[in-house]
């Protein structure tokens, strides 16, 4: 007959206990920025170069050694040379982040490339009367325009351009949008377009949004809620906005 020995729940308890208190004890550093140990690592610090490393990762003693490590794991093995060349590296990657990010901003008044800016702040509206539809006015045009106007429009300013859209019949805002056939009626294009650019009111700026070759297919299909026709519709024309507006409008971005 055998006699099967088990060990109590309080032992057990107080083994495991004590694991975790040797396993807390061993994860704790001196480092105020070092988590300790680390399960799986590279499962949360990724190889690839951060865009925004923090401050304190560029001013770490070790900041170099870990880099060239990363660089080149065989350093020791390198001709001096090539060691060398692995510290110039190193020295530009420093460069770069030691202002705290990999990431720049761009030089302030800098315009991206292939881009205009728009000539007029929020408040000049009514310099904006005379800015002419750059893209031509034609049935698909205003069509494409209707699709955009039902995505970023129409919840407010209504189907019909009459203000009467759902986010106002159900209280959301408000303040009414004015309508298209009444108040908002003799907009011109150039002032329908400024308001999309900077918002009005509750309304913020969908410059963001909506590209620019899409705001004036919206100018254009909301012209239409004004009533006019598209024979009477302004001519096309040339004026600097904040892209390629002077091209083409097949050859305007999407």
């Amino acid at each position: 007959m055998f006699k099967t020995k088990f060990l109590s729940s309080t032992t057990v308890l107080k083994t495991l206990a004590g694991a975790a208190v040797v396993v807390s004890m061993t994860a704790c550093t001196s480092d105020p920025n070092s988590p300790g140990i680390e399960y799986m690592p590279d499962m949360y610090r990724p190889q690839p170069y951060e865009a925004y490393l923090e401050k304190y990762d560029i001013d770490s003693a070790d900041f170099f050694e870990r880099n060239i490590e990363k660089l080149a794991p065989n350093y020791d093995q390198l001709a001096p040379e090539q060691q060398q060349a692995v510290i110039a590296e190193v020295e530009q990657i420093y460069a770069v982040w030691m202002n705290g990010s990999a990431t720049r901003k761009p030089v302030e008044g800098s315009v991206a490339k292939g881009k205009k800016p728009y000539p007029f702040s929020k408040d000049e509206k009514e310099l904006s009367r005379g800015l002419k539809n750059p893209i031509a006015y034609t049935k698909a045009n205003v069509n494409e325009g209707k699709a955009y106007y039902e995505i970023f429009c129409d919840h407010c300013h209504g189907e019909k351009g009459d203000g009467n859209g759902p986010m106002v019949t159900l209280g959301v805002y408000p303040a009414q949008p004015p309508s298209y056939t009444g108040a908002a009626k003799d907009l011109t294009p150039g002032e329908i377009y400024h308001t999309i650019y900077h918002g009005k009111g509750v309304m913020g700026s969908h410059a963001s949004q909506i590209s620019e070759e899409k705001r004036w297919k919206i100018v254009m299909y909301v012209e239409s809620l004004q009533g006019k026709k598209l024979e009477e519709m302004g001519a096309t024309g040339e004026v600097a906005m904040d892209s390629t507006a002077t091209a083409p409008a097949d050859s305007l971005s999407k």
